[in-house]
């Protein structure tokens, strides 16, 4: 999904509450849905929206990490995907939560952490780790980077970039533990496994000289 790509959701309201109806509405082809908004009364509304809708939606790469365009009963809001729920056991979809966005309200919400370069490690033989795939960031709206970019150019064997180390863009606020590691480069594995390799080689069997033959000799 490209910078600026606007997607409409269809959504609906819905009367059905409670865990009947929320199993009504998936027997009839529904998922129960939620929009929370700072500007609502309640801080939420009941929603509903078709599976078959939700499935495009979620098809479109990256579209949790970008602001939709929500269309509820023909009134156009703006919003991002919160939480999506699944059935542990069908892995089907439960519910999905919304959040309102404003143009003046900052948003938290999770994108993903994209590597530039070749670390120096790499080409020695290490071997690059991502720790930490995804970033929970803070900022407006329209500040909502495609990614958060790690250079990892100059990482030895051994190094590691935290998020207190990360470059973002203006206007934006990582919420995330400052010494939480994001990529680090380990060493090779080379020499461990060909120590395991020795390890499981078979001993040589000892030389068993026959005793009829050693007393012959004596």
């Amino acid at each position: 999904m490209k910078r600026g790509e606007t997607v409409t959701v269809a959504l609906e309201r819905r009367q059905e509450l409670g865990k009947g109806g929320a199993r009504k509405l998936r027997r009839v082809g529904y998922v129960p849905a939620v929009l929370y908004s700072r500007d609502s009364a309640s801080g939420s509304e009941p929603l509903k929206i078709r599976l078959g809708e939700l499935e495009r939606i979620l098809r479109i790469p990256g579209v949790t990490h970008h602001i939709l365009e929500l269309s509820i009963d023909g009134e156009k809001r703006r919003g991002i995907i919160k939480d999506i729920q699944y059935n542990p056991v069908k892995n089907e979809i439960w519910h999905i939560d919304f959040y309102e966005v404003k143009a003046d309200q900052k948003i938290s919400l999770t994108v993903p952490v994209v590597i530039q370069g070749e670390s120096k490690g790499v080409k020695a033989g290490g071997i690059l780790e991502i720790v930490t795939p995804e970033l929970e960031i803070e900022c407006l709206p329209d500040a909502i980077p495609e990614a958060i970019v790690v250079d990892v150019t100059e990482l030895e064997v051994g190094d590691a970039i935290h998020v207190r180390e990360l470059k973002v863009p203006e206007g934006v606020t990582i919420a995330e533990n400052p010494d939480e590691v994001v990529v680090v480069v380990t060493p090779p594995e080379v020499a461990v496994e060909e120590e395991e390799e020795k390890t499981e080689e078979e001993p040589e069997a000892p030389k068993v000289i026959a005793k009829g033959k050693a007393e012959k000799e004596k």
